[in-house]
């Protein structure tokens, strides 16, 4: 070491070489609002026309779960069979290397399981772009027949939007598809004696042509072309009957149907502010930086509104780039306070021109602490900036550490080059030890699991790099450093006390060992004793300390989820969800209202938040509120209630954006079983259950057996002789309906679905049935599709939901004015009837409070591997096994200080500042070792034990209280700051280090104390005998 100090200019370029690589990779790191939560996600999707959800879930979804479930990357599959689509969401192991391999992979797989598919049922689609991030989200008003440009126009500048380098795509909400739409008149069929098949044959027959290929002529080679169907008046001239079948004049298609290019019946409605509007959203590409982003999209949509006609107006609702503008700013408010706070405090008990060496040796460890960052995929959001602010309190404790201990060399007298390696040396051990225990108490987070652990992620990968950095620095820049100061300076005959408050901090430093410590020794069982059960009574104050697993953001939108009955259709949803978006507008504090009927909120929010249900009963709204009039958490809470009693049959629920990673509804209670009937009848008491309960606001179910279903039975008699098929007549009631999807056509190089269905103004009566001609008898007269059958209205499964291959149904349950702890407490011994009552049913209770209680339980076991780790480490520094316990102790007073701290100020006790109560244990035990490691010095040097406490006492008062209130200052702005999700981790923190810095200095030397006494007397014991 002292060559090293001698020789320092090898040394001092490779750390100035790291420090400007470090930089560099600063300005590379993406910047983002949080941590990426997602694992892999992937849905798979299958259309299949007119099918029931049975028949889905039997021929589709069930073939498609098997194979998905044979994929080893696959940790869960869920799906939804619904009447005509199966709908499967997978998640891949969120540690999968090559996840873009296994969706082909799986998209190869999937496609060869849909040949045994029925003939009507498509081929499924992989959809793996669900863990995408969104960027922003634009309303591009429009009146109602404007609706094909806008989305024709804004499709002409998707190229230019998906070609800046850190867009990936976008998606268009309320957009309309176009299609030409074959509407057979059923009148005019049965005049000309005609049925739906023939018409649907001679199209097959006019549409698909078999490319003609090339010729050959005169030596030449020609490409053949024929003429294919161009304009819709090529449709209605397509032959259906030939002259000699109609009394010599052909039937032309025209003759029977209405051929028309128009746009297919919109599935989703978007408004904003009660005008129709088209929802823009785009999405970053991986590791994009989201004010880069924003940047250059900002540009290109300047461009985009200069090409907008009139009637046309483009408004950003919501930007992550604002959001992150805004965060950073704030945060780097706090960091520069901490800084400068941190600054501060080392200059009280430290020179100017030692505290400049930490000055100096901030920066450099936080820039070489950035080196490791891209290889560990973390980027530059909210979490990893509250790490750095965090670090701010502990990188300077080694500094500290190792400059007192240079300062107290110089005073007994070493030279400037004898007192750095000395000053060194004697603390190098507990310096290093004292790192790795703040490294094995970050470390096992990385470990912990789900989409907690993933949002956690960044804060002990940047506290393990930077902490390490910053080791590094004071041993080897620190000596550096004041070796080549203190050998300049001028005046070395006397050295007062470093710091302005230097000479205050040596009578404090006499005062405690002096006066405390000597009385401490003297009584070292009373005080241990005392000094635990003080502690101990903190936890006490569990009860009576606020729950919040993560707290609610300050932020301006309110989602609202809401509902009409099963089986309304989308015009009268619409109609519905303008009348709540107009009653929403007049609320108190309300700034703009986006509904989206029919389709799910775009999932660009933090958390997850917002989305909803899509399907045609459904409608969703973004509010944004002012949050000095009004809580968007109030707006959640109030409207809710309010719409339900205001509009009849409208369910609703609220919601806001969350802080931390989605936790699902408050209470979720699945059911899963085999047998469907008593599946869903189980639900429906669980459903009647929670609404019933006192407390619960609102009761939903995913799945129900209310939709309207009209079963066709056939006359099997009337069917004998007639040639009539149960696929005939599947096919004239799909045309009823819906209609029946007849391949595409190609017009104008636009592909265009083609639909052929019976004009019947979209409205089914039984005179219909009278019209569709099946079959002729022996007579010649027409037997109609009513002849062969009735109808009857009965009711069935809306969707038959699965969780992991196994049919589940999931009851979500939201509070009212009671806890979710009293909710399920006075409904427990009803689930516990229920899942008796049904025996092939089983009831699992889930939710946020599950969700809250596993990663608690999580955190809870990751502590315990801390603790096993740092005793490990302090029994090998100290070779033994008591020791480290009393290290330990440290930890335990900490812990009660955060609980202390957590209930004095009315802080919730959740992820955060669990988070905080674990890095804490990581801070509090430097103190402890470095003062048990020069208690162990002085013993070893002879002296007694009582007289080595109190001398140890007094050297390390000066750095404890140094680095305590460093740690103190460079979090105070987060515990005093105003943002929600970090005060409870800067809370637990400070008011944890207050309580534990004062036990400390009592505990500590206490049972060191009682300990080694122990030890010698028992030993003297021994040698007596």
């Amino acid at each position: 070491m002292k060559k090293i100090i001698a020789k320092p200019k090898l040394i001092l370029l490779f750390i100035v070489m790291l420090v400007i690589v470090g930089t560099l990779s600063f300005f590379q790191l993406p910047q983002k609002e949080i941590p990426s939560t997602n694992p892999p996600v992937g849905q798979v999707t299958t259309v299949y026309p007119g099918a029931s959800a049975e028949e889905v879930e039997t021929t589709v979804t069930n073939q498609l779960e098997e194979e998905l479930d044979n994929e080893s990357a696959t940790v869960s599959i869920s799906s939804v069979s619904s009447p005509g689509l199966s709908s499967i969401t997978v998640e891949l192991d969120e540690n999968t290397e090559n996840p873009e391999q296994v969706w082909n992979s799986l998209e190869q797989r999937l496609s060869q399981v849909s040949a045994s598919f029925p003939d009507d049922a498509e081929e499924p689609t992989i959809n793996s772009e669900l863990s995408q991030q969104g960027l922003a989200i634009y309303q591009l008003t429009v009146e109602e027949e404007s609706v094909p440009e806008a989305v024709q126009l804004i499709e002409g500048w998707e190229q230019r939007f998906t070609g800046i380098p850190d867009i990936d795509s976008l998606e268009i909400t309320g957009d309309v598809e176009r299609e030409l739409q074959v509407r057979l008149d059923s009148e005019a069929l049965e005049e000309e004696g005609l049925q739906s098949g023939q018409v649907i044959g001679a199209l097959s027959s006019a549409s698909e042509v078999v490319p003609p290929g090339e010729w050959q002529r005169d030596g030449e080679l020609y490409q053949v072309e024929l003429e294919a169907l161009e304009n819709t008046e090529d449709w209605e001239n397509v032959e259906i009957s030939s002259g000699q079948q109609s009394n010599g004049e052909s039937i032309m298609l025209g003759d029977v149907a209405t051929v028309e290019n128009t746009y297919a019946p919109r599935e989703e409605q978007v408004e904003y502010n009660q005008q129709s509007a088209l929802s823009v959203t785009f999405f970053l590409a991986e590791n994009a930086s989201v004010p880069q982003a924003q940047s250059n999209l900002d540009e290109v949509i300047a461009d985009f509104e200069q090409q907008l006609p009139e009637g046309m107006e483009l408004t950003q609702l919501y930007t992550q780039g604002e959001v992150v503008e805004d965060l950073f700013s704030s945060l780097a408010i706090s960091f520069v306070v901490a800084f400068v706070s941190v600054l501060i405090v080392c200059s009280i008990g430290l020179r100017i021109r030692t505290a400049l060496s930490v000055a100096i040796s901030i920066p450099a460890a936080l820039a070489i602490g950035m080196i490791p960052l891209p290889f560990t995929d973390v980027g530059l959001n909210q979490i990893s900036l509250i790490a750095f602010i965090i670090s701010l309190g502990i990188l300077v404790d080694d500094a500290i550490v190792v400059n007192d201990n240079i300062d107290r060399r110089l005073r007994m007298g070493d030279s400037p080059i004898d007192a750095a390696s000395n000053g060194v040396r004697e603390v190098l051990v507990s310096v290093i030890v004292s790192t790795l225990a703040v490294v094995f108490t970050f470390f096992p987070l990385l470990f912990l699991p789900g989409a907690a652990g993933s949002f956690i992620r960044p804060l002990p990968v940047v506290l393990i790099t930077v902490l390490i950095s910053s080791t590094l620095l004071a041993i080897f820049f620190i000596p550096i450093y004041r070796g080549i100061v203190e050998k300049r300076r001028k005046k070395k005959d006397k050295r007062p006390s470093p710091g302005f408050l230097g000479a205050f901090l040596d009578r404090s430093a006499r005062w405690y060992s002096k006066r405390v410590l000597t009385r401490v020794v003297k009584r070292p069982v009373i005080v241990s004793l005392t000094g635990l059960i003080l502690g101990s009574s903190a936890f006490a104050l569990v009860p009576y300390t606020p729950l919040e697993f993560f707290p609610d953001t300050e932020r301006e939108e309110v989602f609202i989820e809401a509902s009409v009955p099963e089986n309304t259709p989308l015009e009268e949803t619409e109609a519905e969800a303008e009348e709540v978006s107009r009653w929403l507008e007049g609320r108190e504090g309300v700034t703009s209202v986006s509904s989206y009927a029919g389709t799910e909120i775009p999932t660009v929010f933090s958390g997850g938040s917002g989305s909803g249900a899509a399907g045609p009963n459904d409608m969703n709204f973004l509010v944004y509120v002012n949050p000095e009039e009004i809580p968007a958490r109030e707006g959640s809470e109030i409207w809710p209630g309010e719409i339900r009693n205001t509009f009849d049959n409208v369910e609703a629920q609220g919601s806001i954006v969350e802080s931390g990673p989605p936790v699902g509804a408050p209470i979720a209670v699945e059911l899963s079983g085999e047998e469907t009937d008593e599946l869903f009848s189980a639900a429906a008491e669980v459903e009647s259950l929670f609404a019933e309960t006192e407390g619960v606001d609102l009761a939903v179910s995913n799945a129900n057996q209310d939709i309207n279903e009209w079963r066709f039975e056939q006359d099997r008699e009337a069917l004998e002789g007639t040639g009539v098929t149960n696929e005939a007549i599947s096919t004239e009631l799909r045309l009823l309906g819906e209609g029946l999807p007849f391949g595409q056509w190609n017009a104008d190089n636009e592909v265009v679905p083609v639909q052929i269905m019976y004009d019947n103004g979209e409205q089914v009566t039984n005179s219909d049935l009278d019209q569709i001609i099946m079959a002729r008898d022996e007579g010649g007269e027409a037997v109609t599709l009513n002849d062969l059958g009735q109808g009857a209205e009965e009711t069935t499964t809306s969707a038959i939901p699965h969780e992991n291959t196994e049919r589940t149904i999931t009851i979500r349950a939201y509070p009212g004015d009671a806890s979710e702890d009293e909710i399920l407490e006075a409904a427990g011994d009803s689930l516990e009837s229920i899942e008796n009552e049904y025996g092939g049913v089983n009831v699992q209770v889930g939710g946020e409070t599950s969700e809250r209680n596993d990663v608690f339980i999580d955190i809870g076991q990751i502590f315990i591997v801390v603790v096993f780790l740092l005793l490990i480490l302090f029994a090998l520094q100290f070779y033994s096994l008591r020791i480290p316990f009393i290290v330990l102790s440290a930890v335990y007073v900490a812990i009660a200080g955060v609980i202390l701290g957590l209930f004095l100020t009315q802080t919730g006790l959740g992820f955060m500042s669990m988070m905080g109560a674990v890095s804490l244990a990581g801070i509090v035990v430097r103190n402890a070792v470095v003062m048990i490691e020069f208690m162990e010095q002085r013993i070893r040097r002879g002296e007694g034990v009582k007289e080595a406490v109190v001398a140890a006492g007094e050297e390390r008062f000066r750095p404890i209280l140094l680095t305590s209130l460093t740690s103190i200052a460079g979090l105070l702005p987060i515990a005093l700051g105003d943002n929600p999700l970090f005060q409870p981790l800067g809370t637990a923190i400070v008011t944890g280090l207050v309580f534990s810095t004062v036990l400390t200095l009592l505990l500590v030397p206490a049972l060191y104390t009682w300990k080694t006494e122990s030890d010698q007397k028992r030993r003297v014991r021994k040698s007596k005998k």
